[in-house]
């Protein structure tokens, strides 16, 4: 039997293990979109191919398995270009198909052609190709999947154009088998040695579980080697819950260390990075001194002493080192590190302490703290929570209580806003018995608000918990800072309700402006078995990080936040003068 493009890539993927796709609807790909019909893969359409592709890469973060998003041609390529650029730095394994004008008609100005995709596509992904003949198209299909999941992961883009796509083939092509790799690269003798040597001389160690823990699914293998030791361990947002933060060992978010330096507490001497890069927050002495020794685990060589020397570079496997080093550890002896366990984990939650008496000073508003914190009293504790918006999320990650990694997802190296709603689609796709909340800005909130209609269609309970302070709040704090109250400018939001947005779409809707409902309203609208919209008016006078008696970075750092003959930036240093 004859058997078109559509077949062929479909047949591939069920192959390679794939069940479920984000996709948005063109023509350039319907011969997919009738193969999945047959072959009993989900399609989740969204209303963004945007929405899509975030889509892919928080189901990818949340399984450990390979994403797939699917885009049209043109318009539908561009839109999905961001998602693609951050799953690239975040190195996380998407394979991104999308459709592409007839080959044969190449240079005579198409609909949605004379652009050339692969080529925008290559800067941003590990591998990006065009299929020119139908036969192809499970051999090029296997090898991107195999190229996004060995060595370093990451996205991988497949054009098909439309008349290869749609073409019949009379003789069986075969599909290939074992796509996945199955093997990890492991740690060496040597540098397991002088890994464990460096921690059993220190004085004050510590973890730095990342995005590779995340996606090696090594967390297991962490708790063991922490309980070994008796190292604390600290995480970045891919990899918060590594350590469940009751944990007496937890450091929860690696920020953390720098409220450790700023209560006079110590600095670490050791420090044993997992899967975490230097880069953001980690570049120089903001929080671990320049003296401090490190041991760093990477699958991508060249991340090993990138920006910062490193006394013993592993490249491997996180999931295989820590394993290795847990074993090891096992065996030996290890130095009482007790009080600066205790002392790492007693500053794990300093916000509850800093912000116990958080209060609004905007009548008919509710701190962002506080209602943060009714909002995770009301969760099951197994709830999924995705952050999205500027100080939204930063709020949210500072009151999350993850008890494995992926439990909360945010933002990562490109800092993409809207990524809130899909990755909560994605979770709840992936985790179909669990609870999934979005914790979201009402600046963010707009980038994807269509999505309420895809968790109405296929039936995605996820429950969106708008932080609603008429603005772009961090924007608002930072144009303030800089310039001053009256240089405000494109940074203010209307009395918009979102709610009644959601619930146009089918949605649940729930509204508070005080403290004392929001339990309830988030109570309900679990209960509702619906997906949820709670618009939540919270405090613009509230800056994340701001106790009364400090900046955000002074809280985190222990640095004031200006200085003399500086010009003060946005996100990164300031300028010298």
């Amino acid at each position: 039997m004859a058997q078109d493009g559509g077949e062929l890539l479909v047949r591939t993927l069920k192959n390679a293990g794939i069940t479920h796709a984000f996709c948005l609807h063109g023509g350039h790909l319907d011969p997919i979109f009738q193969a999945c019909l047959d072959h009993d893969l989900h399609l989740i359409d969204t209303r963004h191919e945007a929405a899509a592709g975030h889509a892919a890469d928080g189901y990818a973060r949340q399984t450990g398995r390979i994403g797939v998003a699917m885009a049209t041609a043109g318009p539908g390529f561009t839109n999905v270009l961001t998602a693609v650029t951050q799953a690239f730095l975040d190195r996380i394994p998407v394979l991104f198909i999308v459709g592409a004008a007839p080959l044969r008609d190449a240079e005579r100005w198409p609909l949605q052609g004379g652009v050339d995709q692969i080529a925008m596509a290559r800067p941003v992904t590990k591998y990006a190709a065009q299929v020119t003949r139908t036969e192809q198209i499970p051999h090029m299909t296997a090898h991107a999947i195999r190229t996004a999941l060995s060595g370093t992961p990451g996205p991988v883009l497949l054009e098909i154009p439309i008349d290869v796509l749609y073409a019949r083939l009379d003789r069986e092509v075969p599909i290939p088998d074992s796509l996945t790799p199955r093997t990890t690269p492991a740690p060496g003798d040597t540098e397991l040695a002088d890994a464990l040597a460096l921690l059993a001389r220190a004085s004050r160690p510590i973890i730095v579980a990342g995005g590779g823990v995340l996606l090696s699914r090594a967390a297991d293998a962490v708790r063991a080697l922490a309980d070994a030791t008796g190292i604390p361990v600290f995480a970045n947002n891919k990899a918060l819950g590594t350590l469940p933060p009751d944990h007496p060992l937890s450091g929860h978010s690696h920020t953390n260390i720098g409220v450790l330096s700023a209560m006079g507490l110590g600095k670490p001497d050791v420090a044993l990075f997992l899967g975490a890069r230097f880069g953001m927050f980690t570049a120089d002495d903001k929080l671990l001194p320049g003296d401090c020794r490190l041991i760093q685990v990477d699958i991508e060589g060249a991340e090993l002493g990138r920006i910062r020397p490193v006394d013993v570079p592993i490249q491997a496997d996180c999931r295989q080192t820590a394993s290795a080093l847990a074993k090891s550890a096992s065996g030996m002896t290890w130095p009482d590190w007790s009080d600066w366990a205790s002392a790492v984990h007693g500053v794990s939650r300093w916000h509850e302490t800093a912000y116990a008496e958080a209060k609004s000073l905007t009548p008919s508003a509710v701190h962002p703290y506080s209602a943060l914190r009714a909002i995770m009293d009301a969760l099951p504790e197994d709830t999924v929570v995705c952050g999205d918006g500027g100080e939204a999320s930063q709020w949210a990650e500072l009151a999350s209580r993850p008890r494995a990694p992926g439990q909360y997802t945010g933002h990562g190296y490109l800092g993409c806003l809207g990524i809130g709603m899909p990755f909560a689609m994605a979770a709840q796709v992936a985790h179909p018995d669990r609870r999934v909340v979005c914790i979201i800005g009402d600046g963010s909130v707009g980038l994807n608000i269509q999505e309420f209609d895809t968790m109405v269609r296929h039936n995605l309970p996820v429950v969106t918990i708008v932080l609603n302070n008429k603005a772009w709040g961090m924007c608002v704090h930072g144009q303030r800072t800089m310039f001053g109250d009256n240089r405000l400018v494109v940074t203010t939001l209307g009395e918009s309700r979102y709610e009644q947005v959601a619930e146009g779409f089918g949605c649940y809707g729930g509204y508070a402006d005080n403290l004392e409902d929001i339990r309830a309203t988030v109570e309900a609208a679990l209960a509702s078995g619906k997906p949820a919209c709670i618009n939540v008016i919270t405090d613009l006078e509230a800056v994340y990080g701001d106790t009364g008696t400090g900046s955000s970075e002074e809280a985190e750092t222990g640095r004031p936040s200006s200085y003399e003959d500086e010009v003060e930036m946005p996100y990164y240093e300031n300028l010298k003068e």
